[in-house]
């Protein structure tokens, strides 16, 4: 945790209602609510982003969804397809799966995943 201590970390997290993690595809999802920590343990909303390909199916979606996220290290989600864990993961970002309240799941995935 202490290489963490001075820089933001930022975290998308899918959503259509802005309380809990969006149960379907990432790249289905309305929002991508944008959280930053410093510590792990406190989570600022930084921002909410419009994912203008909440209805496509275009191939390698998961590459547009990206660059929505780019900037962003870590991605819980409810769910990401086989192919868009192996593109997200060779992009560098770290990915949790986590169902739920959105507050719950960062706290979880911080206090029992990331830092282990």
């Amino acid at each position: 945790m202490d290489n963490l201590s001075n820089m933001p970390l930022l975290i998308a997290v899918p959503t259509n209602d802005g309380k809990t993690v969006f149960t379907k595809m990432l790249g289905m999802a309305k929002y991508f609510l944008i959280y930053k920590t410093s510590d792990g343990r406190q989570f600022e909303l930084v921002e909410k982003r419009f994912n203008p390909y909440e209805n496509t199916m275009q191939h390698l979606k998961t590459f547009d969804v990206y660059y929505i996220i780019h900037d962003c290290e870590v991605i819980i989600a409810a769910y990401i397809g086989k192919k868009g864990i192996e593109r997200l993961q060779s992009k560098g970002l770290k990915l949790f799966f986590k169902k739920g309240n959105i507050q719950e799941a960062l706290i979880s995935t911080f206090s029992d995943e990331f830092y282990n």
